[in-house]
């Protein structure tokens, strides 16, 4: 590993002292690695992969290319400079597939919930709304249906 990280370096143009800067460790220690005195622990592994782009199997065992495939859109990039797992990944990606105003109303109705778990005086009745299973277009259309019943309460009171 110690040829492929002076080898790494090299191709990014980078003293040790700056590449060593970009991962905020000791220019020695890169040093160390290069000349075989030191082996980098996982942690630095998985930072110099994120830091430079790098394929983690080329640099453990020189099988592949050097640098690992650019992501493809701005969710695989925000993925990989997160580390999201698969399914983190899965629901940023249907989130964001979601239309804006359904993306707004999944999170009324979850900060709805988050609220109703933390309030002091829980309902002793569970609103029908969240006691079948429903589509999101259900869903969507009993939230609306429930908007428009706060609406016109809300006019009425304000017209007495």
């Amino acid at each position: 590993m110690n040829e492929r990280i002076k080898e790494l370096r090299k191709c990014l143009d980078m003293t040790q002292e700056q590449f060593a800067s970009k991962l905020g460790i000791k220019r020695g220690a890169i040093a160390n690695y290069e000349i075989g005195r030191n082996v980098p622990v996982d942690s630095v592994i998985s930072l110099i992969c994120r830091e430079f782009n790098v394929n983690e199997e080329w640099l453990r065992t020189g099988k592949g290319e050097m640098f690992a495939p650019a992501p493809s859109s701005a969710l695989d990039a925000l993925a990989q400079e997160r580390g999201l797992t698969h399914r983190e990944y899965i629901v940023l990606e249907k989130l964001l597939l979601l239309r804006p105003e359904v993306r707004a109303d999944l999170i009324d109705c979850l900060m709805d919930i988050a609220a109703a778990i933390n309030a002091d005086d829980v309902p002793a009745e569970t609103p029908a709304v969240y006691k079948k299973e429903m589509t999101a277009e259900e869903l969507h259309a009993e939230l609306d249906r429930q908007l428009r019943a706060e609406e016109k309460a809300k006019e009425k009171s304000g017209a007495s």
